[in-house]
């Protein structure tokens, strides 16, 4: 069973976006005690991935596959396990990872990819991420948290599912809503289905292909006037339409009316509490 150590409670840890106008977060992780490499910060993986490249540096060794679900359709995943992954001092052992070809996303954001540090990490702690700083940090749960400022938002989270644990929660559009909307810090630019663009009367005009699990989307760009959750609102936000919420809805098994992603992130202090289950933006 995977054991979780946070050395003094709390670890602050520096990482860097690439990806130009709307980039990913790489940040340093360790694999069984080597490195560090680069790994995407993904709430919106279950279960952490090693690229290709590094589990045959590693030589990490394969133990069987499943058949993984993204926005780009179906893909396989080689199934490892790793004595550890580290992030500071912030270090859990016994881990379960994918192996997957991350080369494509790479190429997409003009860095190279070791890894993404997925849910499986993540839920035994309270991060906080700030974009502006650059700076993230895993905190013990069960630690106080002191902020010098109320949260705009503080609202309640749920998982959409124990095998695909999107962060969920429910946002306001143009006035309108709840949308159910995921959190997904590997998402750069907030995207909505085509139904909620025609719900809303959204203007869309097309731009090239984005790349999502390796494959290429079809989108189309527009805005909302208002885009809210919780007390935490943005007006003008810019969205891609994209239309592979269906299948990934159905891998989740819950329906999902967009994804919030970096453009609406990055203008907050992000705390998710994966223990307490909360999302606060201050």
């Amino acid at each position: 069973m995977s054991t979780a150590t946070l050395s003094l409670g709390s670890v602050t840890v520096k990482f860097r976006l690439a990806g130009g106008a709307q980039p990913l977060i790489l940040l340093p992780v360790h694999v069984n005690n080597r490195g560090p490499f680069d790994f995407i910060l993904d709430t919106g993986a279950g279960t952490s991935l090693l690229s290709s490249e590094l589990a045959k540096q590693l030589e990490i060794k394969v133990v069987g596959s499943k058949e993984g679900q993204s926005a780009g359709g179906k893909f396989s995943v080689s199934l490892a396990k790793v004595d550890s992954l580290a992030v500071g001092e912030t270090k859990l052992d016994d881990v379960d990872v994918g192996i997957v070809d991350l080369g494509q996303i790479g190429k997409t954001i003009g860095a190279k990819i070791d890894g993404d540090l997925g849910y499986n990490f993540l839920k035994h702690f309270r991060i906080t991420i700030a974009y502006r700083d650059c700076e993230i940090r895993f905190d013990d749960p069960k630690r106080v948290e002191v902020f010098g400022r109320s949260a705009q938002a503080e609202i309640a989270i749920r998982l959409a599912h124990p095998a695909k644990p999107l962060i969920l929660v429910d946002i306001y559009a143009n006035g309108r809503g709840p949308f159910q909307f995921a959190i997904d810090t590997g998402t750069s630019t907030t995207a909505i289905t085509p139904e909620l663009a025609k719900e809303l009367n959204i203007a869309t005009s097309p731009i090239p292909p984005v790349t999502s699990g390796g494959a290429h989307v079809d989108v189309t760009a527009g805005a909302l006037q208002s885009f809210q959750v919780g007390g935490a609102k943005i007006d003008n936000l810019a969205v891609i339409v994209a239309d592979f919420f269906s299948m990934l809805s159905q891998a989740v098994g819950a329906k999902l009316d967009g994804i919030v992603g970096y453009n609406f992130l990055r203008d907050y202090k992000v705390v998710i509490d994966y223990p307490n289950e909360l999302l606060s933006l201050f």
